[in-house]
């Protein structure tokens, strides 16, 4: 439960501390007194935004602390690190607001997230406000309130994910087919031209080799005849160099016969004619090889066109047309990897699209089951309430498929959606005869408090929830029916720690600690101060609940007496 509270710098607060006790609190004070002060200071316990003008003009930050009690056992806090856990059963959380920059957070001493904050108080305490009767009245929040009072919100939210899975794999199977129909419009192309490459059978650096070879070609007689002549000038002729070299190496042996100091050199001479005899030799066999046929030159003509003329289409040179060929031979390949993709996601939808209408099956049982408790549970404590002939159901509409409804989103006709198979609203009749309708339509002020009573104590019972606050719950309420709410609150209290800020006196009897909200002047300053009442203090605040700002001695003879009366009370 909710210990202790301390707010400081936050509208007209300069520092306050609140000790609340276990059972029904009870806040009461003149309207403007500053008692809304509590729960924005809650909210920004429970993660809510913050704006700059919540702080008290003369401070520079503003701060809200609290100290929770948690219930023996418990199980902890969900998301909250083992470093911060509470050792003694007990959770102290401050947030700081500077008046520029960033909130920040603390948990058991431990700096921490605005987002870990929520998530650790949020499942301690929970308001019922004006924002709650809104819901109350909007029939796409009765669902989220179903599932609260059944404890099936994980159960929901399980749901959410399995059908925001599916319906990621419907987007993706949509961008596979559509890249399919895209790939399946071009793969003829690709074929005719991968097919066009291939059959040329091109080979990387082929055209420059070519246009070389080419040049030869056309030049092929001239070669010839310079390469004859230097034949002939080697070896081929009367005035060769080998005939010269070997007449020359001739003379010289004879002089080596007269002087053996010679021979070397006539061994060099000799050694000459070897080059010379080789590369003729090789001039010889090059004319061999070399190709004087016209034809051969127009078929590298045809072959040097037929490349020219696949460049101007699939890139600047044969390797650039071999990586394109190579690209195409990949597309080619992905296409048919993609089609295997595509099947192995139609299972998938298919097995996901089972999945979601077996979780929607099975919460659409469990949300029924839990409306006709819900239903007895509401008829029964409103009889108390001064309702006693009134009617609650919870009214089932199936999910329809529109024209837009995606044909995958349709199991066995029923439509498949986040929140599961159908539509949930509460319907209402409070006075016999009238029939059920829409509550949104008919409750009034009172029946709505009322209803939201009772349901918010449904739901902290069924859940963890250890404080409930309840503001504005006597709006539409007065007289003899206000006593009826106050005797509800303090049943309800027997379970849960109950905060209420309330205007009926009728309601504040039945407090085990009722507070005073009040304005007051501090020189040039307004404040509001928050303040457990003594017991005279209590009776005189009754009185004036009773009676406006002016009290009299019968006013506060009734005050007590509505005290005794209540503490008499079966409880």
């Amino acid at each position: 439960m909710l210990e202790q509270l301390q707010i400081d710098n936050l509208a007209l607060i300069d520092h306050l501390e609140i000790s609340f006790t276990a059972g029904l609190n009870v806040l009461s004070g003149e309207t403007g007194a500053g008692k809304s002060i509590l729960i924005k200071a809650i909210d920004l316990l429970l993660g809510e935004k913050a704006g700059a003008e919540m702080i008290r003009r003369e401070a520079e930050e503003g701060q809200v602390t609290a100290l929770f009690s948690l219930p023996e056992p418990y199980a902890g806090l969900p998301g909250l690190p083992a470093a911060v856990e509470a050792p003694a059963g007990q959770l102290l959380v401050r947030r700081t607001l500077p008046r520029n920059g960033r909130s920040r957070v603390w948990i058991n001493g431990q700096v921490s997230s605005l987002a870990l904050l929520g998530n650790c108080v949020r499942p301690l305490i929970s308001i019922s406000n004006q924002h709650a009767t809104q819901a109350l009245m909007n029939p796409v929040r009765h669902l989220e309130f179903l599932d609260r009072y059944a404890g099936l919100s994980e159960q929901s939210a399980r749901l959410q994910r399995q059908f925001l899975g599916l319906e990621r794999i419907l987007r993706e199977r949509k961008a596979m087919q559509e890249r399919g129909r895209q790939r399946e419009e071009l793969a003829a192309l690709w074929q005719f031209q991968a097919e066009e490459i291939r059959q040329a059978r091109l080979t990387a650096g082929e055209e420059a080799d070519l246009r070389q070879k080419r040049e030869v070609l056309r030049q092929a007689e001239r070669i010839h005849e310079k390469v004859r002549q230097v034949q002939e000038i080697l070896t081929e002729s009367d005035a060769s160099l080998s005939t010269l070299l070997a007449r020359a190496a001739e003379v010289l042996r004879q002089a080596a016969q007269l002087d053996p100091a010679l021979a070397p050199q006539v061994r060099e001479l000799k050694d000459l004619a070897i080059p010379l005899q080789e590369t003729g030799l090789t001039l010889r066999h090059y004319l061999s090889g070399l190709v004087l046929d016209s034809r051969v030159l127009e078929e590298m003509e045809d072959r040097l066109q037929l490349i020219q003329r696949l460049s101007a289409k699939y890139g600047a040179d044969t390797a650039a047309m071999l990586d394109y060929l190579a690209d195409l031979e990949c597309r080619l390949e992905d296409r048919e990897e993609d089609n295997q993709k595509l099947k192995q996601l139609e299972q998938s939808v298919d097995e996901e699209r089972r999945r979601c209408f077996a979780l929607s099956e099975e919460l659409s049982r469990k949300r029924r089951e839990a409306a006709r408790k819900l239903s007895g549970l509401l008829e029964g404590e409103l009889r108390g309430l001064g309702l006693a002939d009134c009617q609650f159901e919870v009214v089932f509409q199936p999910q329809q498929p529109g024209p837009g409804t995606d044909p995958d989103l349709v199991y066995g006709e029923q439509v498949l959606t986040a929140e599961g198979l159908e539509k949930a609203e509460f319907f209402l009749a409070p006075n016999p005869g009238e029939g059920l309708r829409p509550l949104a339509r008919i409750a009034s002020g009172g029946e709505l408090s009322r209803i939201l009573l009772v349901l918010m104590g449904a739901l902290s019972r069924e859940g963890s929830v250890e404080t409930v606050i309840f503001d504005e719950v006597d709006a539409g309420v007065g007289g003899g029916l206000g006593e009826k709410v106050g005797r509800k609150l303090q049943a309800l209290a027997r379970d849960r720690q109950v905060i209420c800020i309330t205007h009926l006196p009728q309601i504040a009897v039945y407090a085990a600690g009722h507070f005073q909200v009040l304005k007051k002047t501090k020189g040039p300053r307004t404040l509001t101060d928050i303040r457990l009442l003594t017991e005279e203090e209590r009776v005189q605040e009754l009185a004036r609940m009773l009676s406006g700002s002016q009290t009299s001695a019968s006013t506060i003879a009734l005050a007590r007496e509505f005290l005794q009366k209540a503490r008499g009370a079966p409880r």
